[in-house]
């Protein structure tokens, strides 16, 4: 099987394709709008299909600008394809980035159904658990091992709903979801593509070398709650999320304090799990 090109002779085409086709040929983004309005339709984009086309349009300067292009997503292609001419590998590329968000928009993952967990649970932990100090007995071990499961299944989807959420909220206020990472670590860009922001969970699941890439791009960070609990209680920080919300708005109106809070996510998660009680699973596959 012949591998990838490099991501970074890729990239290196890209720009070499985008720079031809201001210069010699049809302007880029004029090819990009075009792409994007003959492709993205109802009948290929599930949620809003013109929401999405004005979404991709407004993200296109990420491209142009030397300052976001460490934020150009990493678009598998082979390497004969670098031998295309610009005009052909440009429009190449581009359906592809718009197939990424396409096929992310198929669902929300409010609507997602979880499969079982691939691997069974380990005899020996059941062993190790159903002592009498702890379970008292196997078929309570195995009660538990299944509980076990349901949590680590809504821990799968918890980070997904978590933005599901936050998007359903700060839309109004110019505010893109990059979903189907249609752009590099970046969760949600401003539609003037001016302001960034990634969402993590926990204070404790970002990298340092994820923090140097998205604080090389000027991207902020948002997290959720404290990984530790604080004198017994467990701290979030909506209100630093707002803060940044306000900071990149692009519409004249105003930011309310209580746009976002954790009693709201916390009713948007219980409702969700409500209206679709397949989102979880204690289950475990079979071959």
């Amino acid at each position: 099987m012949t591998k990838n090109a490099k991501r970074e002779d890729v990239k290196k085409k890209l720009s070499e394709s985008l720079n031809y086709c201001n210069s010699h040929h049809i302007p880029a983004q004029e090819l990009f709008e075009s792409i994007a309005d003959r492709t993205i339709n109802n009948e290929t984009c599930r949620y809003d299909a013109e929401e999405r086309k004005r979404e991709m349009k407004s993200l296109f300067p990420i491209l142009l600008q030397a300052e976001t292009s460490a934020m150009i997503p990493s678009i598998p292609m082979k390497p004969d394809i670098l031998e295309l001419d610009s005009k052909a590998f440009l429009e190449l590329w581009l359906n592809k980035w718009i197939s990424k968000c396409l096929s992310e928009w198929q669902s929300l993952p409010s609507d997602y159904v979880a499969n079982p967990k691939k691997t069974v649970t380990d005899e020996a932990l059941i062993h190790m658990v159903m002592d009498a100090k702890h379970a008292g007995s196997k078929e309570r071990a195995y009660e538990w091992a299944a509980h076990h499961n349901l949590f680590m299944s809504a821990e799968n989807i918890g980070g997904n709903l978590l933005e599901e959420y936050i998007y359903s909220k700060i839309k109004p206020y110019g505010w893109i979801w990059c979903r189907g990472k249609i752009l590099t670590a970046i969760d949600f860009c401003n539609d003037e593509c001016t302001a960034m922001f990634q969402v993590k969970n926990k204070t404790n699941t970002e990298n340092s070398s994820g923090k140097g890439f998205r604080e090389s791009c000027g991207a902020k960070a948002w997290n959720r709650m404290k990984a530790e609990r604080r004198n017994g209680k467990i701290e979030t920080y909506w209100p630093k999320l707002i803060e940044i919300v306000r900071e990149g708005s692009t519409v004249d109106k105003p930011v309310p304090n209580d746009l976002v809070t954790e009693a709201d996510y916390l009713d948007f998660v219980s409702n969700t799990v409500r209206n679709n009680p397949y989102l979880i699973s204690e289950r475990e596959g079979d071959l």
